[in-house]
């Protein structure tokens, strides 16, 4: 297999590069080797060679090792004794799974939050400041995919945080750090690369932060799932292409029209 290329330097806002700390070598290593895994470059079951990889980086066997138990840990290889690592694939169905599985637990975050007039007013003075950052980046080059992201995520972040559901609230913030969700956002860019599709999730979340202020629960809930519907097609679009795959057509769920 080819060397997997490093990770490009950004021409990210300087808001973005203060807000992300620098990740250890074994840290960009899980995540280039995730990025392989995700579009495909290792079949399921592929081996992982340890020697192999620290040529390919530049590096000893020590951060790789780290690196593939922090593979194993998401779910994306198996560590057998004496016998060494192995990737594990990660289908396009799964990954729509996790895309409906959370567009479900948000939804209903949303609209819990709605109910709360309180907490609806904390988490809508939040969300303004962080959505301020994610529109000076809409127009920005390519290089600001991840700060964009990033914004959007700390625009969602005020609406678990203050939904009043602590395990709701886990769940989603558990599925960021310690799930195959929050890796495949780190390992590489999965949507939010044009200024169109950043105007659209602006646009979308413009109208949760409004149908929050009106306290309408049912729009709340409705947009931040379709918004998360949105990101799921783009992304699996983009994976299908480069796998040559497709994804199961019931997985592809969308919310009636309002």
């Amino acid at each position: 297999m080819d060397a997997i290329p490093p990770t490009p330097p950004t021409s990210e806002a300087p808001r973005a590069r203060r807000r992300t700390s620098a990740l250890t070598i074994p840290e960009q290593i899980a995540n280039r080797l995730a990025a392989a895994i995700l579009n495909g470059e290792y079949r399921d079951g592929e081996r992982l060679r340890e020697q192999d990889l620290a040529e390919t980086h530049g590096v000893s066997r020590g951060p790789v090792r780290e690196a593939l138990r922090a593979l194993e840990r998401y779910g994306l290889a198996i560590l057998l004794p004496r016998r060494g690592a192995y990737a594990v694939g990660l289908s396009l169905d799964v990954i729509a799974e996790a895309f409906n599985a959370r567009a479900a637990l948000a939804g209903i975050a949303a609209r819990q939050l709605a109910r709360r007039e309180a907490a609806a007013a904390r988490a809508v003075a939040e969300m303004e400041a962080a959505l301020a950052s994610a529109a000076e980046l809409v127009e920005e080059p390519a290089g600001a995919t991840h700060a964009f992201q990033l914004a959007i995520r700390d625009t969602a972040l005020c609406i678990y945080r203050h939904c009043g559901a602590g395990h709701i609230e886990r769940a989603l913030t558990d599925q960021v750090d310690r799930s195959i969700w929050g890796l495949m956002w780190r390992a590489q860019p999965l949507d939010f690369q044009t200024p169109e599709r950043r105007r659209e999730s602006l646009a979308f979340w413009t109208g949760i932060l409004a149908a929050l202020r009106a306290r309408d629960e049912h729009a709340a809930e409705r947009l931040l799932r379709d918004d998360i519907f949105n990101t799921r097609d783009r992304v699996l679009a983009s994976l299908a292409a480069l796998r040559g795959e497709a994804v199961d057509a019931a997985l592809m769920m969308r919310e009636a029209s309002a």
